[in-house]
């Protein structure tokens, strides 16, 4: 019985403490995250990217979808191209005076587009809070029949004149070598 309070004496500890405090460092992790300070980000750069080729890989068969975050921007700053086999989405804004500075951004995105989406219908929405989405459907097979029309082209003697005319010669030769000899 005499546990209890203490126990949750301890717990009463962690609501009063600072909601980040769970994630704050012992002194040797310090000395690493100094000497490398790139060493928290790169996982979650690596999970992001994941995060973003998973999505791309469940929406294989409906096409193209991206979606960028855009809200530094207005609509009039962002341009979508087209180049090759890959989506360009460029944003840029000149300075602007801000508090205390002046402020200029500009960013430019490639996304490779797969073989097997229809880049002609590339649609492009963004919404009121500043998110850029990219669609393009799958390519459709044609359920139109494939015609192709094959020239003629012409020999200029009848057919029917080169079958017979070889016909009378192969009977010509049969009968020549039927008949008799005559001394």
């Amino acid at each position: 019985m005499s546990v209890i309070p203490v126990i949750l004496n301890l717990t009463e500890d962690f609501y009063d403490m600072d909601p980040w405090a769970q994630f704050s460092c012992t002194p040797r992790e310090f000395k690493i995250i100094q000497k490398h300070p790139n060493f928290l980000r790169v996982p979650f750069q690596h999970q992001q990217q994941r995060k973003v080729t998973k999505d791309l890989e469940s929406k294989k068969d409906e096409g193209f979808h991206m979606k960028v975050d855009v809200k530094q921007f207005k609509p009039e700053e962002i341009s979508v191209k087209i180049v090759d086999d890959q989506v360009v989405v460029e944003a840029k804004h000149e300075e602007r005076e801000d508090e205390n500075c002046y402020v200029s951004r500009h960013f430019v995105r490639r996304y490779v587009l797969p073989k097997d989406c229809n880049s002609n219908e590339l649609v492009s929405k963004i919404s009121s809070d500043g998110i850029l989405t990219l669609s393009a459907p799958p390519l459709t097979k044609s359920l139109e029949s494939k015609e192709r029309v094959i020239e003629i082209q012409k020999t200029g003697s009848p057919h029917l004149f080169v079958e017979d005319s070889q016909v009378e010669n192969v009977q010509h030769s049969k009968t020549t070598e039927q008949l008799p000899k005559q001394n």
